[in-house]
């Protein structure tokens, strides 16, 4: 294990030029990281900003030297950058492992042909469980960033600790969990499903609202995807794949403000289509009940209400196909655009 301090991220000034940045960006630190904003050093490309950090690793970046490291927050992929920092030659052993784990919980995506997805999605269940139980569940913590920042410490600090001892368990000793269990039962709740490639939309039949591990795990080639559940139940979510950067050629955000508008001239009950402003980590459209708190957004759609609606399945699904199709027939797909851009570009679609 590298001797290599974890400080909380407000500390960063008093160490400048000193830190690593995993998972997050701050001008004063080295970022190994695919938020926006943040430079990736050349050849660590990657999706995930855990496999950035393996690739910092196999190309020895000098900067893997300085003295501590950071983030400001705890996820799966940002924790397990942190731990591949600690631990670069375990971690290179388990590149493939490390991967789709920070796959499977940044962007809830499951490599199927991954011989071992199963131990991955396990791992990522035990880590998921540990946190809620020891600590507080993702966005649990009081929402005041500043809180994050130095809440998400003691988690690291046990983690670190902790991970290196169920990493190299065969499967059937990593332990179990009610959410592994629950994902691999809903896996099989998914009647039909598939991807509009020209606007990069999966479209998923479920016969109820599942885990997000098993609604997005063939959603690779999707950046929005729209659920349909009986009884007339839908919601359409952006990906948060969209909100970061990464190596993927797709759309910009644009605004659902006017799709809401669409939807709630033809909806009948008393409840109103709404969705998150597209700078939202990941915003979704629904039937609006009570305002769901970030934490509440976040937790998958089997454990939050969805409403069913006076609109049939089928216009539901031509109508927003629609609306993507009509605004997204003049752009282009390509690298993620900064926030000034997304904006300007809502402003001349939406003017």
């Amino acid at each position: 294990m590298t001797n290599k301090p974890f400080i909380p991220f407000y500390d960063i000034k008093k160490y400048p030029d000193e830190v690593l940045v995993v998972d997050a960006h701050h001008p004063q630190g080295f970022d190994l990281s695919h938020w926006r904003g943040a430079p990736v050093p050349k050849d660590c490309e990657a999706d995930t900003s855990t496999e950035i950090v393996l690739k910092a690793i196999q190309n020895k970046l000098p900067e893997l030297d300085k003295e501590y490291v950071t983030n400001n927050h705890y996820d799966i992929d940002g924790f397990l950058g942190v731990w591949a920092v600690f631990h670069p030659e375990k971690a290179l052993e388990h590149y493939n492992l490390l991967t789709e784990m920070a796959q499977i919980g940044d962007f809830r995506e499951i490599n199927f042909d991954y011989s071992d997805w199963k131990k991955a999605l396990k791992l990522v269940c035990w880590l998921n469980k540990e946190e809620a139980d020891l600590f507080y569940p993702p966005f649990g913590a009081p929402e005041i960033a500043e809180k994050e920042m130095e809440a998400c410490v003691p988690k690291y600090l046990h983690f670190l600790d902790a991970f290196s001892n169920v990493i190299d368990l065969p499967i059937e000793e990593v332990p179990d969990t009610k959410e592994y269990s629950l994902v691999l039962s809903h896996l099989g709740k998914i009647t039909q499903q598939a991807t509009l490639e020209d606007i990069r939309m999966q479209i998923v039949h479920a016969e109820e609202p599942l885990h997000y591990y098993a609604f997005y795990s063939q959603s690779q080639s999707a950046d929005i995807v729209m659920s349909i559940y009986p009884d007339n139940r839908y919601e359409l979510e952006f990906k948060y794949t969209t909100w970061i950067n990464t190596t993927r050629q797709h759309f910009p955000r644009i605004s659902m403000e006017k799709l809401c508008d669409q939807l709630n001239e033809l909806e009948k009950s008393e409840k109103k289509w709404e969705a998150e402003h597209f700078t939202d980590t990941a915003p979704i459209l629904r039937l609006k009940g009570e305002k769901l708190s970030k934490k509440e957004r976040f937790q998958s759609p089997c454990f939050r209400p969805i409403f069913s609606s006076t609109i049939s399945a089928e216009d539901f699904r031509n109508i927003c196909i629609t609306y993507f199709r009509k605004h997204y027939k003049t752009l282009s797909k390509g690298e993620t655009l900064n926030w000034k851009e997304v904006r300007k570009l809502n402003e001349k679609i939406f003017e």
